[in-house]
């Protein structure tokens, strides 16, 4: 579940609040004196304490991992009025951790960590509206949510909002809101964001076509992990020939869940350069891609390989980047710095994917 990151990292901030409004000095690195400190708050009846505590149990480390307390911590964070508290408990009836799994009741505490003004909350009840799960389908409460949460400062809800301007869905269909909205996301740090201005600016929808711009705001999405990011990081770094790195940017897409980086992969490892070329690689890439896509899209795919001439060569890359202005703008991009720096920082620090 995406949101469950920013929720235990926020209750960091919750705590320091917790002790600069006690008066108490407690070092953050003595999470011994931490965790007591939290305990002795709790009991005397903070909330953001008990958040703090429920989130422990839930990252495990300081404490032994165990869910059942930390719904425990996180309900009474929640009846202490504590917003982010009922946020993370909706979080974990969404997931089924630590309690039978209900998006109805997710839902109840969602709207409870909202009216508390919970951005976090905020964002996962508008997703719950989009999805229909536990609630009616209603995309103009999800905008509603969306909205209410971009302005509370959350980045992935600006991104979400950003992306309904951009279909019209649930609102009127408008280029400059939905530029708006997701420049906003991204200065929040939210890939999906990041990855949505740069289309943008790739298409020239609500700003001026800038394909150096798209470029650069596709690479700080794939460093904010956001897998579609990497997959168009990656088509660039292919239109430039650089194969090696654009494999190396589409499997982290792939690891990332975003189906269509781990085709694009397996085309390449079948289709590409000759000495790009493997059987093998292709073959896992490929199985790798379908088993994330839904039933709908599986369906599809393989329907539009079924006859498909193995020797013809795949030509996704000079269908989308199809002017030679366009290619210019890319070369001239330092592809470099702004794309490779980052895969490798982020190979470096989680390990290489292969």
């Amino acid at each position: 579940m995406p949101l469950l990151p920013k929720f235990l990292l926020a209750f960091g901030l919750f705590l320091t609040s917790v002790v600069e409004s006690a008066g108490t000095a407690v070092a953050d690195d003595d999470l011994f004196a931490v965790r007591q400190f939290a305990t002795r708050e709790c009991e005397n009846q903070n909330g953001a304490a008990c958040a703090y505590l429920g989130s422990l149990y839930v990252l495990g480390g300081v404490v032994a991992q165990d869910y059942t307390k930390a719904v425990e911590y996180f309900s009474k964070g929640c009846k202490l009025q504590d917003g982010n508290a009922c946020g993370t408990l909706g979080l974990l009836y969404s997931t089924g951790q630590g309690v039978t799994k209900n998006h109805a009741t997710a839902a109840k505490y969602y709207i409870r960590g909202c009216e508390l003004q919970s951005d976090m909350a905020c964002t996962a009840l508008g997703e719950l509206y989009y999805q229909g799960k536990g609630v009616k389908r209603d995309i103009a409460k999800a905008v509603e949510y969306s909205t209410k949460s971009c302005d509370l400062q959350d980045g992935a809800a600006c991104g979400r909002l950003g992306a309904l301007y951009y279909e019209g869905n649930g609102v009127p269909q408008d280029f400059a809101k939905a530029v708006e909205c997701s420049a906003k996301g991204c200065e929040l740090q939210n890939g999906f964001a990041c990855g949505s201005l740069g289309l943008y600016f790739y298409n020239g929808d609500g700003v001026d076509l800038d394909y150096k711009k798209a470029a650069s705001y596709f690479a700080k999405g794939c460093e904010l992990l956001d897998g579609m990011s990497c997959y168009y990081s990656a088509m660039v770094a292919e239109l430039i020939e650089d194969y090696e790195g654009a494999a190396q940017i589409y499997d982290l897409g792939c690891e990332l869940k975003f189906a269509v980086s781990c085709i694009a992969l397996a085309r390449l490892y079948e289709q590409g350069p000759y000495v790009m070329q493997d059987e093998a690689k292709a073959a896992e890439y490929y199985a790798r891609g379908t088993e994330i896509m839904t039933p709908e899209e599986r369906q599809q795919f393989f329907s539009e390989r079924i006859g498909r001439n193995k020797e013809d060569r795949f030509h996704h890359v000079e269908e989308v980047w199809r002017m030679q202005d366009e290619i210019d703008a890319l070369r001239s991009f330092n592809l470099e710095s702004e794309v490779d720096r980052n895969i490798l920082q982020i190979q470096g620090s989680n390990g290489s994917n292969n």
